[in-house]
């Protein structure tokens, strides 16, 4: 998978994982949300390393990569916020509502509008060795973030 399509692969897991947490009736909605912290986490941080960090040197990339790391710091300290309230409140569904609509604005935006000038801006090659890195360090990172067993 090139870097857009393994970016998008992710999104959509995002995305499925959301919708699982919005819905008041799903059980283990803490479970998931912790399983979307981890996912959203090392997405943010690999995107930022490897795709942003690429597409910062690339004058057509620079303001919507910049904008990407502004939206990625919201959404993180959203995302802080929710996992430290109980998620049968009132108020963490609210702020879940936010975080959802503000993280579905951020990667409908990474898809329509970013992926575009980055493909002006990057190889064919160089987006396959992207989406190989890409890959390779998000499994690295999940891996770090992953609970330790319980003993």
């Amino acid at each position: 998978m090139d870097i857009f399509d393994r970016i998008k692969h992710d999104h959509d897991t995002l995305r499925a994982l959301l919708e699982r947490i919005e819905d008041p009736e799903a059980d283990g909605r803490r479970a998931t949300f912790d399983e979307f912290q981890r996912e959203l986490w090392a997405h943010g941080k690999v995107e930022e390393a490897v795709f942003y960090a690429a597409l910062s040197r690339h004058k057509e990339a620079r303001a919507e990569t910049m904008e990407g790391l502004n939206e990625h710091h919201m959404i993180n300290g959203l995302a802080e916020e929710l996992n430290a309230m109980p998620a049968d409140s009132g108020a963490w569904t609210a702020k879940l509502q936010v975080l959802g609509e503000l993280l579905r604005h951020h990667l409908d935006e990474e898809e329509e509008e970013l992926f575009e000038e980055a493909r002006e801006a990057l190889a064919d090659e160089r987006a396959d060795e992207l989406g190989r890195l890409f890959d390779e360090r998000k499994t690295h990172a999940l891996a770090a973030l992953a609970p330790l067993p319980r003993a």
